[in-house]
């Protein structure tokens, strides 16, 4: 009985101690603010790609659309800028989701090459996972309301048009006003983005974390964008 009691405390102690540790864990997690980014935030041009959307309804098919592509370095995000039924899209990726889609195109790719992909849109749009807690920003206009949520962002392909496409599909972002203004309150619309496999990897070299460090400035600005350093007036 006396060499019992002291293993007992030892078990006790561990056990606690896992448990006050994945508490921890949870609160961390609790506290964590959602990734968000500002359009007034620091930035540089990245590049552009092209890409598939669909048309407008009543039409059907799919057109192919420049999206232009800048890093928000502050942040480590990558936005994704594009127009579709007269409102623009700001489709923010922090760094997790850009290697989720790394590693989905890699997935996609072997599939197609070793012909395994399957017409079955409405199953395999998000075929490679997903990548959680994005950001979006959209408005009618420059002069409009902006509106911003966090949305996933599925991985997978899609057959369109009897042909596949690597497929990142934004999903719905609700946006809830501050002023409790009920009829400004909005979901926006999911929208699939479908890739051929060149302009895949076009986006892929844009995502790559060694050129988005290549475009970061040697000497950043301050969050308000000017020198913490005392000028005078000569005299």
């Amino acid at each position: 009985m006396k060499k019992f009691i002291p293993m007992f405390f030892i078990v006790f102690f561990l056990f606690s101690s896992c448990a006050s540790f994945k508490n921890q864990v949870q609160l961390a997690e609790q506290k964590a603010p959602p990734f968000k980014v500002s359009l007034r935030s620091p930035q540089v041009p990245a590049g552009r790609i092209e890409a598939q959307f669909n048309k407008a309804f009543p039409q059907t098919g799919i057109r192919k659309m420049d999206v232009d592509v800048s890093y928000f370095y502050f942040e480590d995000a990558v936005c994704l800028q594009f127009r579709i039924n007269m409102v623009t899209y700001y489709q923010f990726w922090h760094r997790p989701a850009r290697v989720a889609y790394l590693a989905a195109l890699e997935k996609y790719n072997n599939d197609f090459n070793g012909r395994g992909l399957r017409n079955r849109n409405s199953k395999t749009k998000n075929q490679y996972g997903a990548a959680e807690g994005c950001y979006v920003i959209w408005q009618l206009s420059s002069f409009s309301l902006q509106k911003s949520g966090n949305m996933d962002i599925e991985l997978g392909y899609y057959f369109r048009e009897d042909s596949p496409f690597f497929a990142v599909t934004q999903m719905p972002a609700s946006y809830v006003s501050p002023s409790n203004d009920l009829k400004e309150n909005e979901d926006s619309p999911e929208i699939p983005m479908f890739l051929t496999r060149v302009q895949a990897q076009a986006l892929a070299e844009l995502f790559s974390q060694e050129y988005l460090q290549g475009l970061t400035p040697e000497v950043l600005p301050t969050a308000q964008g000017s020198s913490t350093e005392i000028e005078f007036d000569g005299y």
